[in-house]
């Protein structure tokens, strides 16, 4: 389906123009009274000149005033497409508007090419001054009327393209305020003084030119003709405006009856999209208005009455449905009732059966994992104390090694109990946490300051790449060293002698203001399933469970995620086995913290 907008508006130009060359044209030369040179002139700046621009100007405006929509629209409909809403409602606007910009073109393009018929005709042409301002006032004031007729000739055009718009974008919305408005008045007012107008000043010029010929070839005295002509000159002005006077009364009267009743059949519209099918638009006369009114009421009535019948028949159905579903109700819902009960009861059951298992094995699992690690260090302890005792004659040196072991051994099953405490705190949220502004530089120096003696037993450099221009940022020192040095104590275990470790830290801005820092080390690596394993509770960086030779508690790396969760951040791990292992957290530099005591919140925003 081809919409051919721009075609059509080249039709109802060329239309214009042929209404120019058989009327306005005409009249100018039999008005003028040209001589044969100044003829030539004017047929050859018309013809070859004039009627050039006008098309090429029509052909200017189609291209630069925009008829995408329309053409974008055109181009759905041809292949059976359904067009976007925007585009829709765009074309209907572009085509509403059409009709009086396309008219207005008309009046300015044709008055810019009187302008240059003048300038032709006064400068190469040679016609007179007097005669030239003549010639401008007769084009002018003709072509003012001409965009008048271009206005209704481009709306005929266009209706069947508004006909298919009507049909195909009836329920798309569109913004009414951009339509440029001209109601019935204007047209109807437009018409009558184009119509009475045009032939009254072009048949009082012709007359008034024609009578003074005639006066002066028949009484030869110009001084009387002049006097006779201004009293004919001044006639035809007093009844060209009597005239014009009648045709805008009698135009403003028919508008006014044509307008008025239909902008109170569309206020009747209104209240009937509201749904106010009591409304009536009344008018009684004896022309199509009238019919049309009367038409429109009884179709309201006719509507009014079958609202009221479907209304009584929903409500008859209701009834009678809503009596035959009570029964079927009530029956279901004591079944479903029975039903719910049932199910509730077996659900409870059910999660009161997997809770206690859970518990049960959760315990178990406690009391296996924990005591092993309480015995191993217990029996160490009880085993060199004995050792200790039964021999008061061992020497300083065998002693003190073996103090050493049970000073170590505390310090593990410390360890564990402080770490088996810490974790259960974090979990119940019990754990105090003091906040303040911290320098992650400071916090990786003292971590690895309190760690260096076991990396320099293995042979192993930590190496530090932290920017110098770091932020300050709110968070727990203590519990932020306690994060690194657990992350460099599993490096410092799985990785081989003479390995390395490095700390990297940078300042990322997005998505979101934060410090990153990852550990990395070339030890032994994790295996790809137990990524996501290191990081629960009795689980160690190797992937296995607390059976191996590889001594710690665990927990070192749940109580790690446990604090860099409560800065707002997150941590996780990347390994390639056999190859070494790093760990990455993030710490935000927004988090906000609500603290309880001497201040009431704090924000955090760096």
């Amino acid at each position: 389906m081809k919409l051919n907008v721009s075609q059509k508006i080249i039709y109802s130009e060329v239309v214009i123009a042929a209404l120019i060359f058989t009327t306005l044209v005409p009249y100018i030369i039999v008005s003028m009274d040209f001589s044969p040179m100044h003829l030539f002139h004017y047929v050859i700046v018309t013809l070859f000149i004039l009627t050039p621009l006008g098309f090429g100007s029509l052909f200017f405006f189609t291209d630069k005033w925009e008829f995408r929509p329309i053409e974008m629209l055109s181009f759905y409909l041809e292949r059976r497409l359904t067009p976007p809403d925007d585009v829709i409602a765009a074309a209907r606007i572009r085509t509403l508007n059409l009709p009086l910009v396309h008219s207005m073109s008309v009046l300015v393009r044709y008055e810019m090419i009187c302008l240059l018929d003048c300038l032709y005709m006064g400068t190469i042409g040679g016609l007179p001054l007097e005669d030239n301002l003549r010639l401008g006032i007769y084009a002018v004031v003709g072509v003012a009327f001409f965009p008048i007729f271009s206005f209704f000739l481009t709306e005929r055009f266009l209706y069947p393209v508004r006909n298919i718009l009507a049909e195909k974008t009836r329920a798309v919305p569109f913004d009414e305020s951009r339509v440029i408005r001209i109601n019935t008045r204007t047209k109807l007012v437009s018409i009558l003084l184009a119509t009475v107008m045009a032939p009254l000043i072009a048949l009082g010029a012709l007359v008034y030119r024609q009578v003074g010929t005639e006066l002066i070839s028949r009484l030869g005295d110009e001084f009387i003709v002049n006097t006779m002509m201004g009293r004919l000159s001044d006639l035809i002005f007093i009844v060209t405006g009597a005239a014009l006077l009648l045709a805008a009364g009698i135009g403003i009267l028919l508008a006014t009856s044509i307008s008025n009743p239909l902008a109170h059949m569309v206020g009747v519209i209104r209240e009937l999209e509201r749904g106010n099918l009591r409304a009536r638009t009344n008018l009684i006369s004896n022309d199509e208005i009238g019919v049309v009114s009367q038409s429109f009421d009884s179709m309201v009535m006719q509507l009014e009455k079958n609202r009221r019948d479907l209304e009584d028949l929903n409500r008859n159905l209701e009834f009678r449905v809503a009596e035959k579903t009570e029964n079927l109700t009530r029956a279901y819902e004591r079944l479903q009732l029975s039903n719910q009960n049932l199910a509730v009861a077996n659900r409870e059951f059910e999660e009161v059966n997997r809770k206690l298992k859970e518990i049960d094995k959760m315990k178990s699992d406690f009391i296996s994992i924990v005591s092993h690690e309480l015995r191993t260090p217990l029996t160490s302890i009880k085993a060199f104390a004995e050792l200790i005792l039964m021999r008061p004659k061992m020497t300083a040196e065998k002693r003190e090694k073996l103090l050493t072991i049970i000073n170590s051994e505390t310090d593990r099953l410390a360890r564990l109990i402080t770490d088996v405490l810490d974790l259960t705190k974090i979990e119940a949220g019990k754990l105090s946490w003091h906040i303040t502004k911290v320098s992650l530089t400071e916090v990786i120096q003292t971590s690895v300051a309190g760690i260096q003696s076991l990396a320099d037993n293995k042979s192993l450099p930590i190496k530090l790449e932290i920017p110098e221009s770091l932020p300050l940022f709110f968070g727990d020192r203590d519990r932020l060293i306690q994060v690194i040095t657990n992350i460099l104590s599993n490096s410092i275990k799985f990785t081989p002698q003479h390995g390395r470790i490095r700390i990297n830290v940078r300042h990322d801005v997005s998505p979101r203001p934060q410090i990153a820092v990852a550990i990395s080390d070339t030890g032994i690596g994790i295996p790809a399933n137990d990524l996501e394993l290191v990081f629960e509770k009795f689980r160690r960086s190797s992937g296995d469970v607390l059976t191996d030779n590889i001594q710690g508690t665990g927990l070192g790396l749940a109580i790690t995620r446990q604090i860099v969760e409560y800065h707002g951040g997150t941590i996780w791990a990347e390994s390639t086995l056999g190859h070494g292992s790093t760990f990455i957290f993030t710490l935000p530099l927004s988090k906000e913290w609500h603290i309880e005591g001497e201040h009431e919140s704090l924000l955090a925003s760096l």
